[in-house]
């Protein structure tokens, strides 16, 4: 379920990378205290994503640009652009995700669900030894996933309204501000501004999505291709096992893992892109 959550938010917070350049220091300290290395990581993320302070200029235009995303981004927008998704773009894609009992023994034996190859008797069987609630518990944490997703967007909203405000301060000049804002001001504008975001989540933009989905699939083999052929007069790169020991004894040496943890975390690598591979073979095939 924490994965699932984390890649739905991540289909839909990129936008607030920007607002997120606004954490007072004070908030990322308390961040940084609170959330055991958390706070340090977000760091990192804001430093991706530098912003330049607004101009004497363009902090006058604030006020007219913050009335203005106020009629583009009401009070609750997002939360209802994820219920919206919920329903229309993430319903479908969180039901492809592992579920039942599989999910339980998996998540107890530390492997991925997929690479359990039980009947569902059996699962059953194994899920209930390790916990005999696991279908009630399931439901429940299907039930508080929106929930939950819904809180996240409430929560990025000023945020995102924030960082909106000034982009419109900087790139509009107070003629345009009070141009695009009278637009909105009318009857049109405002359901303009209510279904442009509503339109982002609608299943349409998801069927578009999936029917490009063999043909970028398709590219990014392409792209290991080219890539072969681009470095293809540079000597290949060597493999841990191509090391003498005394060079995997340096290489466990500096990285502090042991030989045994690097081969391990090798095979686990492996076994990864072997399942990028297989999934990106099965979308290149044609329906039946």
């Amino acid at each position: 379920m924490k994965h699932l959550m984390l890649a739905a938010a991540a289909l839909i917070a990129l936008p607030g990378a920007v607002a997120a350049q606004d954490t007072p220091p004070e908030a990322a300290a308390a961040t940084a205290a609170d959330s055991d290395g958390m706070g340090e990581a977000m760091a990192k993320l804001r430093g991706m994503f530098p912003a330049e302070p607004l101009t004497a200029e363009q902090q006058a235009r604030l006020p007219a640009a913050e009335r203005l995303i106020a009629r583009i981004i009401p009070e609750g927008t997002m939360a209802e652009m994820i219920d919206k998704m919920m329903g229309g773009l993430l319903g479908p894609i969180m039901e492809l995700g592992p579920d039942g009992a599989a999910t339980t023994i998996a998540r107890q034996i530390g492997v991925e669900s997929y690479a359990l190859d039980l009947d569902e008797a059996k699962a059953g069987e194994l899920a209930s030894l390790f916990d005999p609630a696991w279908q009630e518990r399931q439901k429940r944490e299907a039930a508080l996933f929106p929930e939950m997703m819904r809180d996240m967007m409430a929560t990025m909203e000023p945020t995102m309204r924030k960082a909106m405000s000034e982009l419109y301060a900087i790139r509009f000049t107070d003629s345009e501000l009070a141009e695009i804002d009278g637009f909105f001001a009318t009857t049109t504008g405002t359901k303009y501004a209510r279904e442009s975001f509503l339109m982002a989540s609608d299943p349409r933009v998801a069927s578009a999505s999936m029917e490009a989905m063999p043909a970028m699939m398709g590219m990014i083999g392409d792209m290991e291709q080219r890539m072969t052929e681009r470095t293809a007069d540079l000597p290949a790169a060597r493999s841990f096992d191509a090391l003498s020991a005394a060079e995997q004894a340096k290489v466990a040496e500096l990285t502090g893992y042991s030989i045994d943890e690097i081969r391990q975390s090798i095979a686990m690598r492996q076994s990864d892109d072997a399942a990028l591979d297989a999934m990106a073979t099965a979308a290149e095939q044609p329906d039946e």
